[in-house]
């Protein structure tokens, strides 16, 4: 059995798994660019550019986006699943976390970019509940 698909590192409670690591560290292809996706009902993932309309289908179009605090991280969502509820919205489907440099132009994430989007999760990550039913959410504002 092959435990490198298992281990974790773990820091300050934030775990990455190390399929992630191993594609941000050096598993890139050439050229690729490579974001993180995360929906309610898929884990945090690894994407590259060619696969975000599938996560996303609205993906650098009609998408959203905010800033991550202190970072040049953009977390882009469709905007038609937001819940707005007592003054604050939260994102209720799935979202692709980008990275862009000083001209707008996309590039791939880090290592370190993957640890402070899992930071910001452990702080906006809600449960809401709606008739028995669990909905996970990112709150953003």
């Amino acid at each position: 059995m092959n435990n490198t698909a298992t281990r974790m590192i773990r820091s300050e409670e934030i775990t990455i798994d190390m399929r992630i690591c191993t594609i941000l560290a050096g598993g890139k292809k050439p050229g690729e660019v490579y974001f993180a996706a995360i929906a309610p009902d898929m884990e945090l993932t690894v994407i590259t550019l060619d696969e975000a309309p599938d996560i996303l289908p609205c993906f650098d179009e009609s998408d959203a986006s905010i800033h991550l605090p202190d970072t040049s991280l953009l977390l882009c969502y469709n905007p038609a699943q937001v819940l707005k509820m007592a003054g604050k919205r939260y994102l209720t489907g799935p979202v692709i976390l980008v990275r862009t440099n000083m001209d707008g132009n996309f590039i791939s994430l880090t290592i370190d970019d993957v640890y402070r989007f899992q930071k910001f999760l452990a702080s906006h990550s809600v449960t809401l509940m709606a008739d028995d039913q669990k909905l996970p959410c990112i709150c953003i504002v």
